[in-house]
């Protein structure tokens, strides 16, 4: 007897019945075999499903052998017409790169050359070489603290100090930690911070500026997850009687309480454990404590404290001995300090750099200055640094920092720039239109560049200050940065914009910034205006500006000698390209720069001249075109088996003969791995017969080469189509290319490199070729070729995932999941009919049964 479950289980790929299943009774009281029943009344749609599910099969097989093609259009395609390929047989560079060009001569380490010419050439002289135009500009005037001597020394000078006065360090280093929500915060109190008021004890708006400064710093995690400063969450106030609140400040209801505290900081919290331990939000500060000790110079400080300096790019720790004043320091703790600098300094890098304390006049600091000698980088950097640097910094260079932004150089002052003697006005950033505004994640806005808005609409940096634009411009190109851009991206931005035509750099060395055209010659030129452009990279009429110049050179081509004039170093003559790296064969005493325009009479002599001869790497070339024919022939009889190759048929006696279709489950029962895959060979065989698209494809492929304007002189060196039992194929003379690649090298460049699109007035061979696989198999672009567009590709990934024919294959799988929910409402609906017929079946026995019983009953009374 059939089983119902069997039927829901069969077809070819999982149940064509899907997640059903029945609850029948079998035919045990009728004696039908009711599943068999119910399986010939759905068998139409079980071969339906199969049906589809083999369409579908051949349909991956039909997209497999598509991208077995495509494949190798595409590889052919990157192989010989890639710039990027090694045989790229399209590029003139290939074909010239494979001439071996050698000099001969006194001077031929001064040039070089490569190509091949048509000509006979001797170089006699090369009287100048091309030069870029060249801007030069000391940076010291940006950062006030350098200054350059006319020896290349440079002198780095700090801020005022007095290492006499006292050091006031606190009394409340260490740190407090706060618990808000699930997250902690931990605010660091240095030594060096002084909250203190003039008699020593806390002064409570400085504390609590010091609280929010610190909490400003700080990130904590939103609901959303994004991460924002501490104070947009967090409030804290501190009272005249040195009570700290910390609350709240969102609508998320996270509680606020001291978690701990450490240090000396610890030490000054009245009531601490109690603070603690009630999870309180605010904390009392012992205000009769001195926050403060006042009993040390600022020398005294400094004993035994440890600096680390840079020295032209080698990293070293110097440590200070114990501060002590002796007799040649006249009592003054500057020189004391003078004296300890010099020494530690000395020890690690010798003489190089000397440290100096310059007194200041009518009573003012002076201030530490660090001399270093010329040809040397160096800095020096500390945690303690702003206590010997003044201007609060902790580090002096021999040369500007890159990395600061404008507004740290100069001086920034409501949209004007105050930057190396120059006053230079900005224009605020415009107003942004609501409709352009990008909301953020924490309810702020930006503009679509990026930048910070305020509840206007203005840009703004990230401390909510308005931006504004400062423009200037190099060789006629404007560009605008506003204050917050670092000079690391002011040359970022010139050296990405060709239209500058300027490379610029930063010379840590000389603490100077070069400009260099881009292009050689007299023409070349900077040019730079506008004051902030003046004050970063100086005037170029005033500064170290060096004007471009042409090469110039003598030459003998052909018996003929002449004088050339320039704008590169490198120069091509009739097919050879020659590069010059020196001068040789000048008039001594020659006057420089040379005026292209005005050269005059002797300014040549006699002397050895540079020749050159050329050797062709044929085997290299020939290699290649070999490969490109094999390749080619594979390619076109592959494409022409596929749309050619006839459908097998089936020897089963049927008229004609049927078609091998998919194989399904239950035709693969009992039958071995080999038996399988030799049947899909045949059902395989012919699933592209006259196909359009490859039809066209062998067409096109073909023509490339018969159909070629250059088909005679392709013959002439050997390449010449071939036809053969309905294929036409290249058919290579390698001997008569070899020859060729020889004597005419520049011809077969030609034919297989020249195209429409460089000016030539035909395409070449690899053109040609191109052309063909560009239309079948481009993997970029809007539209990709016809073959990426039908069956997708494994080099084009967003075709692999859209494609025709994955279109028809996602349509059968609808069908069949139709016709599947189809073929389960009628198992549904017979099941329930044969249920209810064995229902009434049993009925009837029963009732049968009983009336037997009282029948036979009575007929005993």
């Amino acid at each position: 007897m059939a089983s119902i479950s069997s039927l829901m289980s069969s077809g070819s790929s999982g149940s064509i019945y899907g997640s059903r299943s029945a609850n029948m009774i079998s035919g045990l009281a009728s004696g039908m075999d009711t599943e068999a029943m119910i399986e010939g009344m759905v068998m139409g749609y079980k071969q339906k499903i199969i049906g589809l599910q083999q369409d579908r099969t051949i349909l991956t097989w039909q997209q497999e052998k598509y991208q077995s093609i495509s494949d190798q259009l595409v590889e052919f395609s990157r192989k010989y017409t890639s710039y990027t390929s090694s045989t790229n047989l399209m590029s003139t560079g290939f074909f010239n790169n494979s001439v071996i060009t050698s000099t001969s001569g006194k001077y031929k380490d001064l040039v070089t050359a490569s190509g091949k010419s048509s000509s006979d050439i001797v170089l006699n002289a090369v009287a100048q070489l091309a030069t870029s135009a060249r801007q030069m500009s000391s940076a010291s005037g940006i950062d006030g603290h350098i200054t350059t001597g006319s020896d290349g020394s440079h002198v780095i000078k700090g801020g005022q100090v007095d290492m006499n006065e006292t050091q006031v360090l606190s009394e409340m280093s260490g740190s407090l930690t706060i618990t808000y929500g699930k997250q902690k915060i931990t605010l660091e109190f240095d030594e060096l911070e002084d909250f203190s008021k003039s008699d020593g004890t806390l002064d409570t708006q400085k504390f609590e500026q010091a609280l929010k400064d610190k909490l400003e710093d700080v990130r904590v995690s939103t609901p959303s997850g994004d991460t924002v400063p501490a104070t947009d969450r967090i409030d804290v106030s501190v009272g005249e009687d040195g009570k700290v609140t910390f609350s709240d400040k969102s609508s998320d209801g996270n509680s606020v309480y001291i978690s701990s505290a450490s240090g000396d900081f610890k030490e000054l919290i009245s009531d601490y454990d109690n603070a603690v331990d009630k999870e309180s939000s605010s904390f009392q500060m012992n205000m009769g404590a001195q926050v403060v000790d006042k009993s040390t110079t600022k020398a005294q400080y400094l004993s035994e404290k440890s600096f680390v300096i840079d020295f032209n790019g080698q990293k070293k720790t110097i440590k200070l001995g114990k501060i002590e004043l002796k007799p040649e320091d006249g009592g003054d703790w500057n020189k004391a300090i003078e004296r300890e600098m010099n020494t530690a300094i000395k020890d690690a890098i010798g003489n190089s750099v000397t440290v100096k304390y310059t007194a200041g006049s009518a009573g003012a600091d002076g201030n530490f200055s660090f001399e270093v000698k010329p040809g040397n980088t160096f800095n020096i950097q500390s945690e303690y640094g702003d206590v010997l640097f003044g201007d609060g910094t902790d580090r002096l260079a021999s040369y500007v920092d890159t990395s600061k932004k404008l507004d740290e150089l100069g001086r920034f002052d409501t949209g004007v720039l105050f930057l190396n003697g120059k006053i230079i006005h900005g224009k605020r950033m415009e107003k942004v239109d609501k409709a352009d505004w990008v909301q953020q994640s924490d309810g702020s806005y930006t503009d679509a560049a990026g930048n910070k808005l305020d509840s206007e609409g203005y840009p703004v940096d990230e401390d909510g200050e308005y931006l504004y634009e400062f423009s200037f411009s190099i060789n006629g190109k404007e560009v605008k940065f506003t204050q917050d851009a670092t000079i690391n991206q002011i040359m970022t931005t010139i050296n990405d914009n060709p239209e500058m035509d300027v490379n610029i750099s930063f010379s840590k060395l000389s603490n100077s910034f070069v400009l260099t055209s881009k292009e050689t010659g007299s023409a070349s030129k900077i040019e730079i205006g506008g004051d902030l452009g003046e004050a970063l990279f100086g005037n170029v009429s005033e500064g170290d500006y060096q004007k471009g110049q042409d090469a110039i050179f003598q030459a003998t081509i052909n018996g003929k000698t002449s004088t050339f004039v320039r704008s590169s170093n490198s120069v091509e003559i009739d097919g050879m390209t020659i590069n010059f790296e020196g001068t040789f064969n000048v008039k001594e005493g020659t006057k420089y720069p040379i005026d292209g325009e005005n050269i005059p009479d002797d300014i040549f002599v006699d002397g050895e001249d540079v020749t050159f001869s050329s050797k062709t790497d044929t085997d290299k070339l020939l290699e290649a075109i070999k490969t490109m024919v094999e390749d080619y022939n594979k390619m076109v009889t592959d494409v022409k088996n596929a749309f050619s190759e006839m459908p097998l048929k089936k020897a089963d006696g049927s008229k004609g003969g049927a078609r091998y279709r998919p194989l399904t489950d239950e035709d693969k029962e009992g039958m071995t791995e080999s038996e399988i895959k030799a049947y899909e060979e045949k059902a395989k065989t012919g699933i592209l017969f006259m196909d359009r698209d490859l039809s066209n494809l062998y067409s096109e492929l073909r023509g490339a080469i018969a159909s070629s304007p250059d088909a005679s002189y392709l013959r002439s060196i050997g390449i010449e189509t071939s036809y053969e039992d309905g294929l036409t194929t290249i058919k290579l003379d390698e001997a008569k290319l070899k020859e060729a690649l020889e004597k005419d090298l520049d011809g077969v460049r030609d034919v297989f490199t020249k195209s429409k699109e460089t000016g030539a007035t035909e395409d070449g061979l690899m053109a040609s070729l191109k052309k063909v696989t560009d239309r079948y198999a481009a993997t970029t672009g809007a539209t990709k070729g016809i073959l990426i567009e039908k069956a997708g590709s494994k080099y084009a990934p967003t075709a692999a995932m859209d494609n025709d024919m994955l279109d028809k294959m996602n349509e059968i799988d609808k069908q069949i999941a139709s016709w599947q929910e189809k073929m389960g409402d009628k198992v549904d609906y017979y099941t329930h009919k044969f249920t209810q017929l064995e229902m009434l079946i049993n009925q009837m026995n029963s009732q049968g049964a009983a009336l037997a019983g009282m029948a036979s009953g009575g007929g005993g009374m």
